[in-house]
C-alpha cells in the first residue's frame, strides 16, 4: 500500500492548530523507530523518538498566511489505529504574525521515499471544511480562506480517483474482468 498521512488544520485568525497522523510503518522506514528490531513498535520506543519525529515531520511542512511564514511547534504526541494499522498522532500549533486571506502550505513528507505517497488534508476555517490532496506533483498548495468551490473539490477528487485506478494493476484487471 502506498504510504499516506492525514493532516487536519484549523485556522482561527492568526492561529493554526493541527493534527498529523503518520503511519508508524512509514516512520519506522524513514527514521527507524523499532530500536530493538523485533518488528513491534512499543509506546516506549515511540516516546523515545518524539523529538526526532516532530523535527523530521515539521521540517517537511510549511505553513504561511498571506506569504508570512508561521513557525510550527509540536504540542502533543499520541497513537491512533486506522484501518491499515497504527499511526503516530502529532498535534501542533503555529502562531502567525497576523490573520490572512490565503493559507499557503508546502508538504513533502516521504515523497523522497515513496513517490506514490499522498497527504490527505482537512482544513477548517469559519465553520467550513475543505479538503486537499498533496502529492509530489502538488506539494505546494494555496487555499483561499473563504467559501470553497465545491466543483473544484469534486474535480480534484475525481482526478485523484482516476489516477489511483490507472496506476493500480489490480484495479485495471478488476475492470477488465
Amino acid at each position: 500500500k502506498p504510504s499516506d498521512s492525514y493532516l487536519s488544520l484549523a485556522v482561527d485568525g492568526g492561529a493554526v492548530r493541527g493534527q498529523w497522523d503518520i503511519a508508524l510503518r512509514d516512520l519506522d522506514f524513514a527514521i527507524g523507530i523499532d530500536s530493538n528490531g523485533d518488528g513491534e513498535i512499543t509506546w516506549g520506543e515511540l516516546r523515545a523518538r518524539h523529538t526526532e519525529i516532530a523535527a523530521s515531520a515539521l521540517a517537511r511542512l510549511a505553513v504561511a498566511l498571506d506569504g508570512s511564514a508561521c513557525p510550527l511547534r509540536a504540542t502533543e504526541h499520541l497513537v491512533d489505529r486506522h484501518s491499515d494499522g497504527a499511526y503516530a498522532v502529532m498535534r501542533f500549533e503555529a502562531q502567525c504574525a497576523r490573520a490572512g486571506a490565503a493559507l499557503e502550505l508546502g508538504y513533502n513528507l516521504f515523497f523522497d521515499l515513496d513517490p506514490q505517497h499522498k497527504g490527505l488534508l482537512r482544513l477548517e476555517y469559519a465553520g467550513v471544511t475543505r479538503t486537499g490532496i498533496f502529492s509530489p506533483d502538488a506539494a505546494r498548495q494555496s487555499f483561499e480562506l473563504a467559501r470553497p468551490n465545491r466543483f473544484t473539490q469534486f474535480i480534484d477528487y475525481g482526478r485523484e480517483g482516476v489516477w489511483h485506478i490507472w496506476i493500480g494493476l489490480d484495479h485495471i484487471l478488476f475492470l477488465l474482468s
